[in-house]
C-alpha cells in the first residue's frame, strides 16, 4: 500500500496519545493500526514505538513518569510528551478511535483507486474489477471498534492483574473513596461499593425534591467526607443554587441567607464553622433558557475546573439532565425525545468513567395524573414512567422520588430504587425531610417513626 497523501495532524495526535495513555482500549488500538507512515515526523514515530513497545510487554498503557523517563535524554520527545500531558481536549475514547477508522480506510481507498487507475490505463480491467472487490470486502468487514466477544478463561488471569493493577493506582492516588448516597437505606445497600465511574439518576415529577437531594448530596459530601463537588446549575437561577446550598451548610433556611437575617454574631460563628469542612462545592451555571446546553459543555466544565483547582472533583452533579443535549449538539424534535434522552445518558455515563467521578443527575418525569401520584401504593419506575424508558439502561442507579399531597404535608417522602446495576432493586425507603432547614433527608426523624 503507498504512504498517506497527508499524515495525521498534529492536534488530533496529542488527543489520540493523551487518550490512550488513559484508555486501554484505545491503547491497543493505537499499537495496533497506527503505521509510520500516518505520523508527520520522526519524533512522534519514537514515541508511537514506545508505546507499542510497552503495551505489548504489559498489556496496559505507559504511564507519564514511564515515558518522561524513557525520553530523558530525547528533548524532543519528552516535549511532545509533556504536550500529551497537558492537552486539555476532550480525550473522549469513541471519538478519537473513529477519527482514526475514517482516516485510515481513507488511506486504503486512496491506495486502492491510484492502483485500480494504473491497471485500467493497462487495459488490465478484470484486475482492477477484482481489486474494488477485495476493497469493498476489506470495508465492510473492517472496524476499530472492540470485539464483542471476549473469551472469559483465556482472558481471566489478564483482566484480574489489569484490575490490580487499577485499584493499586486508585490507593496510590490519594483519591477519597466515594460510596455514599447520605442516605442510610441506600447506603446500607450500596455497602461501600466505588460510585466513581457511576452514573446516578434521580427522577421525580416537578416539585418533589430531586434538585434538593441532589443538593443533599452536595453538601454531606462536602461535610462528612471533605470531597469536591462540582454542580452543574442548568434548571433554576444560579443564585438559588448558591443560596440553597449556603443555607444547607449552617442548616438554615435559604430564605435567611438570601435576605441577610442572620446576626452578625451568628454569621461569626457559622464562618468558623464553615472553615472546617474539607470539602468544597462549586456552581457552575450557564445562561437561563441556552440553547443546546451539550455534554461536551460538561465535559468542558470539568477541564476547566481541573485546570483551575489543580484537582477533577469526585462528585459532578447536574441539575437537571432533561435539558442537556448530547454530544453531537443536533437538533432533537420532540418525537426523537426518547432517542436524545438516550444519547445524553450514555456521554455523562461515558464522562464520568473518563473522569473517574460520580455523576448525579436529575431528571424530570411527566406524570399530569394527581390522582396517581397521590396513591401511596404507586412509585414511578421504568415501566411507569415513558421519561424512565431509555433512560434507565445507561444508568448505574434509578431512584425515583415519590411524594403524594399527603406526605407533602407531612414532610414525608418514599424512595424507590427503580433500577441498580450492583445491589438490589425494587426496594421503597419512606424518609422524612425538613426544607424549612434546607435539610433533604431528616435523619434522627427518618429513625424516629421507624422505632
Amino acid at each position: 500500500m503507498s504512504a498517506a497523501r497527508n499524515a495525521l495532524t498534529a492536534e488530533y495526535l496529542y488527543e489520540l496519545y493523551s487518550t490512550a495513555i488513559r484508555n486501554d482500549a484505545v491503547c491497543g488500538v493505537l499499537v495496533t493500526h497506527m503505521r509510520r507512515e500516518y505520523l508527520p515526523d520522526r519524533t512522534f514515530q519514537h514515541v508511537q514505538e514506545l508505546f507499542a513497545s510497552h503495551y505489548r510487554t504489559y498489556k496496559a498503557p505507559p504511564s507519564y513518569a514511564v515515558l518522561a523517563q524513557t525520553f530523558a535524554s530525547d528533548f524532543d520527545a519528552l516535549e511532545l510528551v509533556n504536550t500529551f500531558r497537558e492537552y486539555d481536549g476532550e480525550n473522549n475514547p469513541e471519538v478519537v478511535v473513529d477519527l482514526l477508522e475514517t482516516y485510515i480506510k481513507g488511506v486504503r481507498l486512496q491506495a486502492v483507486y491510484a492502483e485500480v487507475g494504473k491497471l485500467y490505463n493497462q487495459s488490465r480491467q478484470v484486475e482492477a474489477e477484482e481489486k474494488l472487490k477485495e476493497y469493498a470486502e476489506w470495508l465492510a468487514g473492517f472496524t476499530l471498534k472492540s470485539s464483542a466477544f471476549v473469551d472469559v478463561v483465556k482472558t481471566f488471569s489478564v483482566r484480574f492483574s489489569r484490575n490490580r493493577h487499577r485499584e493499586e493506582e486508585l490507593q496510590a492516588s490519594g483519591l477519597k473513596p466515594v460510596t455514599r448516597f447520605y442516605i442510610a437505606d441506600l447506603d446500607t445497600l450500596n455497602a461501600g461499593r466505588n460510585l466513581r465511574g457511576q452514573l446516578s439518576c434521580l427522577l421525580a415529577s416537578t416539585g418533589v425534591g430531586k434538585s434538593h437531594m441532589a443538593k443533599h448530596i452536595g453538601l454531606r459530601a462536602n461535610i462528612d467526607d471533605g470531597l469536591h463537588v462540582l454542580h452543574f446549575q442548568l434548571e433554576g437561577s444560579e443564585e438559588e443554587a448558591l443560596n440553597a446550598y449556603s443555607g444547607g451548610l449552617i442548616a438554615r433556611n435559604a430564605f435567611y441567607f438570601e435576605r441577610g437575617h442572620i446576626s452578625e454574631l451568628e454569621m461569626r460563628r457559622f464562618e468558623k464553622q464553615i472553615e472546617q469542612y474539607a470539602g468544597s462545592i462549586t456552581v457552575r451555571s450557564f445562561p437561563r433558557f441556552a440553547a443546546r446546553i451539550s455534554t461536551i459543555d460538561i465535559r468542558n466544565g470539568i477541564a476547566e475546573y481541573r485546570k483551575i483547582n489543580a484537582r477533577t472533583p469526585d462528585i459532578v452533579i447536574i441539575d437537571s439532565m432533561d435539558l442537556l443535549t448530547d454530544a453531537s449538539r443536533r437538533q432533537w424534535g420532540a418525537e426523537h425525545e426518547r432517542s436524545k434522552r438516550i444519547a445524553v445518558a450514555n456521554d455523562l455515563k461515558d464522562l464520568a468513567s473518563d473522569e473517574n467521578v460520580w455523576m448525579v443527575a436529575t431528571y424530570q418525569a411527566t406524570i399530569e395524573n394527581r390522582d396517581w401520584l397521590n396513591d401511596e401504593n404507586n412509585v414511578l419506575t421504568e415501566y411507569n414512567c415513558s421519561e424512565a424508558k431509555g433512560l434507565a439502561r445507561p444508568c448505574t442507579h434509578l431512584i425515583s422520588l415519590n411524594q403524594s399531597s399527603a406526605e407533602r404535608e407531612a414532610n414525608l417522602m418514599r424512595l424507590h430504587v427503580a433500577k441498580s446495576r450492583f445491589f438490589r432493586k425494587g426496594d421503597t425507603f419512606r424518609i422524612a425531610t425538613d426544607y424549612d432547614n434546607e435539610t433533604f433527608y431528616d435523619a434522627a426523624r427518618t429513625m424516629s417513626m421507624r422505632k
